[in-house]
């Protein structure tokens, strides 16, 4: 559980100094399409939010562990697609991207490593919800803050 905590903290970090090297390029990103991936990147986690709980509460048993584990994989691609998307807008721009490579391929293979219900309990203790619920809030929490504050430095300029 303590390297969970650890992690945690790492990717939280990891996401604010990459929307961090993006909103410090505020005139040399192209502004095409910005607003429009954005704008999918925000509401495509709600969509998928809305597909795992009817396919949990209609097709699934054990509701108390498998909602957290399948919030913590989102988490986890949400993190790693806006990893994605800052790599995609600063990799011409001479910044250190190294820890915009690190952040997606942590979170890439952290997803994919917890996707597996057995190594979720093994990693957290399956009756103990209160650590990954924590994690899940803050990820999704940072995840949404950087892309509001990309939307908010970026979409008042006009195109």
């Amino acid at each position: 559980m303590f390297i969970a905590i650890v992690l945690a903290i790492l990717f939280s970090v990891l996401s604010f100094i990459n929307a961090n090297k993006l909103i410090s390029l505020k005139d040399d990103v192209p502004l095409k399409g910005l607003a429009f991936q954005t704008k999918i990147l925000m509401i495509t986690p709600i969509v998928a939010l809305i597909i795992l709980s009817a396919v949990i509460f209609n097709f699934h048993s054990l509701y108390r562990e498998r909602i957290p584990h399948a919030l913590l994989v989102l988490s986890m691609w949400m993190l790693m697609t806006n990893a994605l998307f800052i790599y995609r807008n600063i990799k011409g721009k001479n910044l250190n991207l190294m820890t915009t490579v690190i952040l997606g391929a942590m979170s890439f293979f952290a997803a994919i490593y917890l996707t597996p219900l057995d190594r979720y309990d093994i990693l957290f203790n399956s009756h103990y919800y209160i650590i990954p619920s924590a994690i899940i809030v803050v990820f999704i929490a940072i995840t949404y803050l950087n892309l509001i504050r990309i939307r908010k430095v970026y979409l008042p300029r006009k195109i």
